[in-house]
């Protein structure tokens, strides 16, 4: 993977491959919900992290790029009820 960051900020059309990093569901919450997360990090360009997710069957998207994404994506997701998310992200 590409270590160095671009001069000026990339484009999520420029990221060519998306890997997956963490994948989990919770089945009734207790607020009684349904909730399917996918955290996702781009190639060539690994400040990207793209959150897919899922509650009561409605499909949203969530980006976070820069230094601080890796934070803010393990903070959304363990925000949406996944606490063993910490550690999982690179």
């Amino acid at each position: 993977m590409m270590t160095t960051r671009p001069s000026k900020r990339p484009s999520v059309k420029d990221v060519s491959k998306w890997y997956q990093e963490y994948e989990n569901t919770i089945v009734a919450d207790w607020r009684g919900r349904d909730i399917w997360v996918m955290v996702e990090q781009g190639y060539p360009f690994p400040d990207f992290y793209r959150i897919t997710y899922t509650i009561d069957s409605v499909r949203k998207t969530k980006l976070f790029y820069g230094e601080t994404a890796r934070n803010r994506t393990e903070m959304f997701v363990y925000d949406l009820g996944f606490r063993d998310v910490l550690g999982y992200i690179s």
